[in-house]
């Protein structure tokens, strides 16, 4: 099929003239054009909130940064054929970069479409990258908690392990409260994780915090498959002192998640921002946007770990 750039962000509500100021004077500045229009960006919500993106410590505000400059900048493809090499993937343009992307065809089936921080495709390799600031790790799999509401609150759908069981709230029998929902994590799993959809697991592996990265993995490789590509997913990480995600990746247990992904369908990295800063200005040479966007995203990460350690020394 022709390469095309997918732009599928959904709107969000309108906000107030203060807090796009606010947003905006968290966002490196080559990068603001990246999100228009505006209005139609997706925007990051949190507890209580409509948008948290102009706090310092905002993993989206930070892919914004890198990302959005990325997007804009005249030496994206070679940029970007670099991290392919660096990645055992085929390098050669022209690259495409999108902001706060979903796979539009659904190849998984998703009630709620899986958005990744940023996506780069080239006529023969995508690149799904994931973003994280001051998160302790990726978001768990709603089925093992209760349900919030409704005339069936506080039922947890599933029990925690890949074993044939009935939804209390549904009564659908599977091994995975979602596979029967016809969501199509499973179809995927094997040929990623090398799990069989047939035989069970006890605990599931994805029922925490693995969760957001299965369904990082499986999406990318989906649409890879789809489209006849090579795939590749990219957890980019803020490195500094207190950084939870910048420890976790050292831990034996990414090393077991690292070692259960099959390479030869799609390449798994955790890759530090500041590694992929370096790697383009390496690429850039002269041009300052990249010396004075790793000078714009240290501040940040010295500000908000300098942080994290005054609150560690007051307790």
């Amino acid at each position: 099929m022709p390469h095309r750039t997918y732009n599928t962000a959904m709107p969000t509500l309108a906000m107030s003239a203060t807090r796009r100021r606010s947003i905006e004077a968290n966002l490196f500045p080559f990068a603001q054009p990246a999100v228009e229009p505006w209005a139609a960006f997706r925007w990051h919500a949190a507890t209580g909130e409509s948008c948290d993106t102009w706090k310092e410590h905002s993993s989206q505000a930070l892919a914004i940064d890198v990302f959005g400059t990325l997007k804009l900048h005249p030496q994206r493809d070679a940029i970007l054929d670099a991290l392919a090499r660096e990645l055992g993937l085929p390098a050669g343009g022209p690259w495409a970069v999108d902001l706060e992307w979903h796979d539009p065809d659904n190849r998984l089936r998703e009630k709620t479409p899986t958005f990744v921080d940023a996506v780069a495709r080239s006529p023969r390799t995508l690149i799904v990258f994931e973003c994280k600031f001051s998160e302790n790790d990726g978001g768990t799999c709603s089925q093992t908690r209760p349900l919030p509401t409704g005339r069936r609150q506080g039922l947890r759908q599933c029990n925690g392990h890949y074993v044939p069981q009935v939804n209390p709230a549904n009564k659908l029998e599977a091994r995975c409260a979602l596979s029967a929902k016809g969501i199509a994590y499973w179809d995927v799993i094997p040929d990623v994780f090398g799990y069989s959809a047939e035989t069970s697991v006890a605990p599931c592996p994805f029922a925490g915090p693995w969760f957001q990265w299965m369904r990082n993995l499986t999406t990318a490789y989906a649409v890879a498959q789809r489209h006849d590509l090579r795939a590749a997913f990219v957890m980019a990480y803020a490195d500094g002192p207190g950084l939870a995600m910048a420890q976790r990746v050292q831990s034996t247990d990414w090393q077991w998640l690292r070692n259960r992904v099959d390479p030869a369908r799609v390449a798994f990295r955790a890759m530090s921002i500041q590694h992929l800063l370096h790697l383009a200005g390496l690429v850039a040479g002269d041009d300052p946007v990249w010396h004075d966007l790793t000078g714009w995203v240290k501040r940040k990460i010295d500000s908000v770990c300098g942080g994290s350690l005054a609150a560690r020394q007051v307790e």
